[in-house]
């Protein structure tokens, strides 16, 4: 079997789909796929201070100003590890990111509660939340790329 005139491969000359290549916009079309390593923020030192590290970092020193201070804190630190993990699982496929994407940014509603005072929290409550965050965010790191492996691959059809 050889292409169809004006396809680049099989694939494309008999299949229903474009092959992978070109859905991921790879050109030319068959060559091979870069390796989600590659493009893993994780992996980077930079990406990954700027986008966990001194997020979290923020979280934890904030733990000492004030009620007002620490919700705005944690908000915006949550938001940037948030969007940071769904943007890198979106890129690289990395297995954890598709999970603690949106645990993060979840986490922002019982922050934003505890912070307005609809549900105030003593120090102690804080230091609790704070855990179950960033606690939460590592276990969830582990578990799944413990089940599935470091990455997956995405399908957005």
């Amino acid at each position: 079997m050889k292409p169809l005139p004006g396809s680049c491969c099989v694939f494309c000359s008999y299949g229903s789909v474009p092959c992978p290549p070109i859905q991921q916009g790879v050109e030319p079309c068959c060559t091979p796929l870069p390796e989600p390593r590659s493009k893993d923020w994780v992996g980077s030192k930079g990406a990954s201070l700027l986008a966990w590290w001194l997020p979290s970092a923020a979280i934890i020193a904030s733990l000492f100003a004030s009620v007002p201070t620490r919700t705005i804190v944690w908000t915006v630190a949550l938001a940037l590890m948030g969007i940071a993990c769904i943007l890198n699982a979106r890129q690289c496929g990395r297995t954890h990111c598709r999970y603690t994407g949106p645990y993060y940014l979840a986490m922002i509603v019982p922050v934003a509660v505890v912070g307005l005072g609809v549900d105030p929290l003593t120090p102690f409550g804080w230091i609790a939340l704070g855990i179950l965050i960033l606690g939460g965010g590592y276990v969830i790191w582990w578990a799944t790329e413990r089940v599935w492996g470091k990455f997956t691959a995405l399908n957005f059809h």
